[in-house]
């Protein structure tokens, strides 16, 4: 029977299932240790990813690689390719939504989580900004692959210095990003009024008032100056849903619906407790907007992207197959399902799935910019939460999870059917050969063993973007001319570690800076 197929099929695929779940951390290793060449080396090769359907996993990792080694032509041209290649697998081919169907999304295209497709548009655009202010195309080799992937020809591209109208054009190409990044957020809120979920990016509201603020005019600083406002609006409508701004998260998220029929008052009393971090990100962001206000600028703004991102991570699920409801047909495929599952579990049988989660993993501590001459601090200042990444993620897979259970259950549930009707199948044949009770343990036997198949097939899709940030912080200043040792303390409880970020030098005429740094 053809049903007999695809469960044959879901079965060999879950020997697929494991593939890659440790490639994340090998990854992670070599850009923790500074190993660029060896972390582009290895997403590149056979070892990491390389079935099709996680091709968009290969690209933004590579993106990412890239960017922190300061090669932004080539993160550019792979973030490209990835936003592209995000946006042609939502057309689903048929074939794979139906492995997805029968066994579960491990088989499906990769397409990136909601967070994940927004952040190809940071990087997009923070790779245009970085290559105007760089205003060079950094020397690389083009590599050509035959059908099966091996290298055929290396090409050397020269170091390109860029023109006054390259650098501008690069800097546009940043703001022609986030147009679009805003045009996805859009439609996310489009799909989801009235549920606690993704649907605005703080980031995409601060990093674009930035972008604006380069431009210099009259206008742009309004539309810069309208965003931090934006910024604002977010943080309260959407992200005191996180533990990360609101102490009073849990209660915000479960009156989330009611909320916005509430007076504002009583909403800011009753659900809305201020966390350190939401205090300094509102500091940040009003000290944007009264400089907006008054005509002036920062001219250094530094970005810190803290650590990786928490993994996905897989939750089990099972739950009794209601054995008490079945109307017992003795002689009956029924009764003879009684029977196989019970002999089959050995005690109450059971249903077994995975679904991905990703564990709560706060944001910690203080981040204080110091701006220092000679080992004296002139300036110093708190960076702001700008985007506590993995806090988000949490929240979405945790919703995702929840809506995705009744339909993997559904689907669980088929695919024991199946099983049963094989191991009936069984039975019928060997009853006339063995007796009843020996061909009721062979059925048995077959069902255990599709049962054990069915829970491999049913493994959680781990894959994910494991180079993002853990989160993201942000300050800005306004710095005389002259040369500065920029250095980043932190504070853990009692812990206090400085480290050297880079030495700068504030040009009169350039009108601002901004330093993008992972640390660890």
């Amino acid at each position: 029977m053809k049903v007999f197929k695809i469960l044959a099929l879901a079965i060999v695929l879950a020997s697929c299932g494991t593939a890659g779940r440790k490639q994340s951390g090998e990854l992670q290793k070599f850009i923790q240790s500074g190993e660029y060449k060896k972390a582009e080396s290895y997403v590149n090769s056979e070892k990491f990813y390389p079935e099709m359907e996680s091709r968009l996993l290969k690209l933004v990792e590579l993106g990412t690689i890239q960017y922190l080694n300061g090669h932004y032509y080539q993160a550019l041209g792979s973030f490209n390719k990835a936003k592209e290649l995000s946006d042609k697998l939502f057309t689903v081919s048929i074939s794979k939504k139906l492995k997805a169907a029968v066994s579960n999304s491990n088989y499906d295209n990769y397409y990136g989580e909601k967070f994940e497709r927004s952040m190809i548009r940071y990087y997009q655009a923070l790779t245009h900004y970085a290559l105007s202010q760089v205003g060079e195309y950094e020397a690389h080799e083009i590599v050509s692959r035959d059908k099966e992937g091996k290298v055929v020809k290396k090409k050397a591209i020269p170091l390109k210095k860029l023109s006054d109208k390259e650098k501008r054009f690069h800097l546009s190409g940043a703001k022609n990003v986030l147009i679009e990044w805003n045009s996805l957020l859009d439609n996310y809120k489009a799909t989801t009024g009235g549920v606690v979920t993704y649907k605005d990016d703080l980031l995409a509201k601060v990093f674009g008032a930035f972008i604006h603020e380069q431009f210099g005019s009259k206008q742009e600083r309004r539309v810069a100056l309208d965003l931090y406002v934006a910024a604002k609006k977010v943080l309260f409508k959407n992200f005191n849903t996180l533990e990360t701004y609101n102490k009073k998260s849990t209660e915000f998220k479960k009156d989330f619906t009611k909320l916005p029929k509430m007076p504002l008052a009583k909403v800011k009393a009753n659900y809305v407790e201020e966390t350190e971090h939401a205090k300094k990100l509102l500091a940040f962001l009003d000290e944007r907007i009264n400089a907006l206000k008054k005509g002036a600028r920062s001219n250094l703004f530094v970005m810190i992207e803290k650590g990786f991102i928490t993994p996905k991570k897989a939750k089990k699920f099972d739950f009794p197959l209601p054995l008490a409801g079945l109307k017992v047909d003795v002689g009956g495929f029924v009764g003879f399902s009684t029977n196989v599952l019970s002999l089959a579990a050995g005690s109450v049988p059971k249903i077994y799935f995975e679904l991905p989660e990703i564990p709560y993993e706060p944001v910690q501590g203080e981040f204080i910019l110091h701006v220092k001459k000679e080992g004296k601090t002139l300036k110093k200042k708190s960076m702001a939460v700008v985007n506590p990444l993995a806090n988000l993620a949490t929240m979405i897979i945790d919703q995702d999870s929840t809506s995705e259970m009744a339909k993997v259950g559904a689907r669980v549930a088929g695919k024991h059917l199946t099983a049963l009707l094989a191991a009936y199948g069984t039975y019928t044949i060997a009853k006339k050969k063995m007796g009843d009770y020996l061909a009721l343990t062979a059925a048995s036997l077959t069902y255990a063993g599709a049962n054990k198949a069915i829970e491999q097939s049913e493994r959680a899709d781990l894959r994910n973007w494991s180079l993002l940030p853990h989160h993201y912080r942000l300050a800005s200043m306004n710095l005389p001319p002259g040369t500065y040792d920029l250095v980043l303390e932190k504070v853990l409880g009692d812990t206090r570690t400085e480290t050297l970020l880079k030495t700068v030098t504030i040009e009169a005429k350039k009108d601002v800076n901004m330093l993008a740094f992972r640390t660890f």
